[in-house]
């Protein structure tokens, strides 16, 4: 069959657009990559855009937000926000052709028949689709239900989801009789036009054969509706994350810290949490370069809101927070965080080789600038006692090490950030004794000249500090 032939069969089975569309795809692709070659290929640009942007944008959100979060549950939403992609395939390539076939058909019922044909067709048209839609949103809260339990079931992904499948209930019966009907008075028409004289037997023939076409892009208007409303329900959570913004800014001229001191003050600091009750009041501390302060006291005492205000997670209710005399909200969050280290109870490390998660600290590292500060931390000769040494794998969260050893890579990333402010939060609470004193021998090269916060539970983990306070 030559170019010009599948194009005339085309346009007669297809519709006009679908036809051009056809036309397009043969010229360009060929017909068997139609759908490979042009829309797979703006599809698939469309999702990378779309996840690359949502995913920095999570990232780029704060403390407050991901301390409310499930993990698994934003990464299920952004990767079923992909359906937003599809929204794009059903609009353009599916919705569009069918709304321009229907307009054609209406035009060629007026053209060949009478404003009757027409207005049958116009009417039968939206009535079918206002019943699709009526007989659709009785199922929008089944399909947000289902979205709600995918999402949980990659929170707990070996947990057996019993819920199965939303199925679809629509009122077909009622649906499928609008153009069965919308059909007899169509074809009473032509009778009535062929007895008058006024339209010919072929115009009958015309009337079964191009309704039979007709009939089927106006039943994918309905499937395509249905998908449309699952694609969007499905991206609903993305949308949510996308629109959520940072509750800390930087300000429009926020400056670099640059070279800090260490120089650290909590003026008159009051905080409190989105629940409005009161975390810390009236806090007034100082510290000196090379100041040890630890910060001692019962879960909820404020400790850790004390070290989350350092590091700008959140932003003081009233007073300030200072370092070598300028206020921390005047500073980029980028360079505050550069000028301060932290060793927590539950140090992150990734399913990567040691020598990666210690360069986290420092990109630029050479290896013997590690070999350095893993000495410093008591670890260098545990890492390189593994088969592949420091390209053994830590395993997800150092599943593959001890606590002892978890905290040691941990203080050793501290001594390759080399930060003029440390933080140690709970560092030692959970490793038995052994290990705590290795950990202490560590700490005491770290904290060496810089102005170091310690929290604690226990009096007996800060006995060496400069000033205690509870």
């Amino acid at each position: 069959m030559d170019l010009k032939t599948a194009c005339y069969c085309t346009a007669c089975k297809q519709g006009t657009f679908q036809a051009l569309q056809d036309l397009i795809a043969h010229v360009y692709y060929g017909e068997q990559e139609r759908y490979t070659g042009i829309y797979y290929t703006i599809e698939q640009f469309s999702y990378k855009q779309l996840t690359n942007a949502a995913f920095s944008h999570v990232l780029g959100l704060l403390m407050e937000f991901h301390s409310e979060q499930d993990t698994a549950e934003v990464m299920k939403a952004i990767e079923q926000g992909a359906a937003l992609t599809n929204v794009l395939e059903i609009a353009f390539l599916e919705i569009a052709p069918a709304i321009i076939d229907l307009f054609v058909a209406v035009f060629l019922f007026r053209v060949k028949f009478n404003s009757l044909a027409a207005l049958c067709v116009l009417i039968a048209t939206p009535s079918f689709l206002a019943l699709e839609v009526s007989a659709s949103s009785w199922n929008v809260y089944n399909r947000r239900q289902l979205t709600k339990v995918e999402r949980g079931e990659a929170r707990v992904m070996h947990q057996a989801i019993q819920d199965g499948p939303c199925r679809d209930v629509y009122s077909t019966g009622l649906m499928e009789a609008c153009f069965p009907a919308a059909f007899v008075v169509l074809a009473c028409l032509v009778a009535n036009e062929i007895r008058k004289g006024r339209a010919s037997p072929g115009d009958f023939v015309f009337l079964i054969q191009y309704g039979a076409y007709l009939i089927w892009p106006i039943k994918y208007l309905s499937k395509y509706y249905r998908w449309l409303v699952a694609d969007l329900i499905d991206a609903e959570r993305l949308l949510d994350l996308l629109t959520t913004k940072p509750t800390v800014t930087d300000k429009p001229r926020a400056f670099d810290l640059g070279p800090v001191q260490g120089y650290v003050e909590f003026e008159n600091v009051f905080f409190s949490y989105n629940n409005g009750e009161p975390a810390l009041c009236g806090i007034n501390i100082s510290a000196a370069p090379g100041d040890t302060i630890a910060l001692v006291g019962t879960t909820g005492a404020g400790k850790s809101s004390l070290v989350k205000l350092l590091l700008r997670y959140y932003d003081v209710t009233s007073g300030c927070i200072k370092i070598d005399g300028q206020d921390i909200r005047d500073a980029t969050q980028c360079s505050l965080r550069d000028a301060l280290g932290i060793v927590s109870q539950n140090p992150i490390l990734f399913s990567a080789p040691s020598m990666e998660d210690l360069r986290y600290a420092k990109l630029d590292s050479p290896d013997e600038e590690i070999y350095r500060v893993c000495r410093a931390a008591a670890i260098h000769d545990r890492s390189f006692s593994f088969p592949k040494g420091y390209q053994t794998q830590d395993g997800e969260q150092g599943v593959k090490l001890s606590r002892g050893e978890v905290q040691r890579l941990a203080i050793a990333r501290a001594f390759l950030k080399d930060p003029s402010i440390l933080v140690l939060d709970e560092a030692t609470s959970a490793v038995d004794t052994e290990a705590e004193a290795k950990i202490q021998e560590a700490l005491k090269g770290l904290i060496k000249d810089r102005t170091t916060f310690v929290i604690a539970h226990r009096l007996s983990a800060v006995v060496k500090a400069d000033r205690i306070l509870c």
